[in-house]
């Protein structure tokens, strides 16, 4: 299906359930900033229609993958490489949202939310943010912590790993790049170069030990410095590490 517009962002729908896909198509079809482009109510339509309609992003239900969805989206994004994936799940679990991620995906939003906020994750990573819901990176990182326990980490943030240490601008550019924020956002948030950004995004995630935003906002809570109240009044961009 395609819905005539001049919409700005080009969506393509795969869902398994048709009703869903036609609420999806009502919520989508007067938008002034999403152009419904497409319709898949399986795997194999979807791989042909990314390749054919290359939507800017992909809404794709995980369920129509049959369980096989991190394969299935690293496979989308090798076909279809401009396309971002928001991927649509009935689970709200950890290890979902880890694998989401891993396989490429841009964000992961649950079937059970509101429309308004499915339309804000859509626009957000189109804009090249991240978008996950934070209570579940919670159980990801007690469960990294300690895999048989669900108790939080002490308040003085204090762990058996070794903390990595950050100076006082890398500490701030972390902090504000787990609200989300993306890498033009912050520079104009702290008044930098966007290029100084990203070279100090590069040295936090080697020192963090991680490739991605996305996980880095997942191991955060590891380290209690990430938390506003760690943060200076100044952002200086050469400060020192201590």
């Amino acid at each position: 299906m395609v819905v005539e517009s001049r919409a700005k962002i080009r969506l393509l729908v795969a869902e398994s359930f048709e009703l869903v896909r036609i609420g999806l198509r009502s919520l989508f079809e007067n938008h002034s900033a999403i152009r419904l482009v497409a319709e898949a109510s399986s795997i194999e339509d979807l791989f042909k229609l990314a390749t054919h309609h290359k939507p800017d992003v992909v809404l794709m239900d995980l369920q129509l993958s049959g369980g096989n969805y991190a394969e299935h989206i690293s496979k989308l994004l090798r076909s279809s490489p401009q396309s971002k994936v928001l991927a649509f799940s009935h689970q709200n679990s950890e290890q979902t949202h880890l694998q989401t991620f891993r396989s490429g995906a841009m964000g992961i939003i649950s079937k059970h939310h509101s429309s308004d906020l499915l339309l804000k994750a859509i626009l957000a990573i189109h804009a090249g943010q991240i978008w996950f819901d934070r209570n579940v990176t919670k159980l990801l990182w007690q469960a990294q912590f300690n895999p048989n326990s669900s108790t939080e980490m002490p308040v003085d943030g204090r762990s058996s790993q070794q903390q990595p240490k950050l100076s006082d601008s890398e500490r701030h550019i972390a902090y504000l790049a787990c609200k989300g924020l993306s890498a033009k956002e912050i520079s104009t948030q702290l008044l930098v170069t966007e290029k100084t950004v990203r070279n100090q995004l590069s040295i936090i995630y080697r020192k963090i030990g991680v490739k991605k935003q996305i996980e880095l906002c997942l191991k955060a809570p590891m380290y209690n410095y990430f938390k506003e109240s760690y943060l200076l009044g100044t952002f200086c961009p050469h400060d020192k590490e201590k």
